[in-house]
């Protein structure tokens, strides 16, 4: 069940002592959907990739990807799940361990994973207070997974490439104001260092990356013909229109409503 819409929300949960040979799929669902294994064994198949699960192991289905898993047939399995969308959903998920091509957690942190994940579901219900609760506690168990999953003190993370961690907080926060020194403190390093690591990274500077990605989101919204420009220029982080129309035409050569009729004509 959905219990509202916006920038992350909790799609479905439940918990399920599974029968002998008990399936879904292949099918696809359209949202992140996370599932921790309390006991038993089952079977999660991804991508032609076959993954042999047991208690204490969790695996993440990634929205609109074929997908089947199936309960082992002595030892079936019994699991908590959470099914969560929004607008924040891809740039948290991209800040946990798992990865398209790393979609199953053997072991990683099992006692607390099925704390979590039990409160959640334990929160579950139609009352209108309910679906405050279930956000709060998505939020906490991906606040989770991303602390852990990077593992060591903030020393050890300044050295890996803050600036890929950066530019995933840029890709989910595009829209809200955003400073390189936020940038530089949300990943514990200098604002030097991190110019470093965007030049070596991306070969732009960390303010030009925040502004290309937001010219990228606002070609989208141009490209469908529905918005005007003070709306797109609202939606993609620029206050003031103007500004707006200043910096997209120096990233893409043309104006935002030049840009827009061009996608018309092409049909885009």
């Amino acid at each position: 069940m959905e219990h509202g819409v916006g920038s992350l929300f909790v799609q479905n949960t439940g918990r399920q002592q599974c029968v002998p040979g008990y399936r879904w799929g292949p099918g696809v669902r359209d949202h992140y959907l996370i599932h921790h294994i309390l006991a038993g064994r089952g079977h999660f198949v991804v991508d032609e990739q076959h993954y042999t699960l047991s208690a204490g192991d969790t695996f993440l289905v990634y929205p609109n990807t074929s997908i089947l898993y199936y309960a082992d047939e002595q030892e079936p399995w019994e699991y908590v799940w959470v099914g969560f969308q929004g607008r924040e959903a891809g740039g948290l998920v991209e800040q946990t361990p798992f990865a398209p091509d790393r979609p199953v957690l053997r072991g990683f942190y099992p006692e607390e994973i099925s704390r979590l994940l039990l409160e959640l579901y334990s929160d579950y219900g139609t009352t209108a207070w309910s679906g405050c609760a279930l956000t709060g506690r998505l939020y906490l168990f991906l606040a989770f997974l991303v602390d852990h999953g990077r593992g060591g003190t903030a020393g050890e993370r300044d050295r890996e490439d803050c600036a890929e961690q950066a530019a995933r907080y840029v890709m989910s926060h595009y829209e809200q104001p955003i400073t390189v020194e936020q940038l530089a403190e949300f990943v514990s390093t200098s604002q030097n260092s991190l110019y470093r690591s965007f030049k070596e990274r991306f070969q732009v500077s960390p303010k030009h990356f925040i502004v290309e990605y937001r010219i990228e989101q606002a070609c989208r919204l141009l490209s469908s013909g529905m918005y005007s420009v003070q709306e797109i220029s609202n939606s993609v982080g620029f206050e003031d229109p103007l500004y707006f129309s200043r910096a997209f035409k120096r990233v893409k050569g043309l104006s935002p409503k030049a840009y827009a009729e061009q996608c018309r004509k092409n049909g885009i």
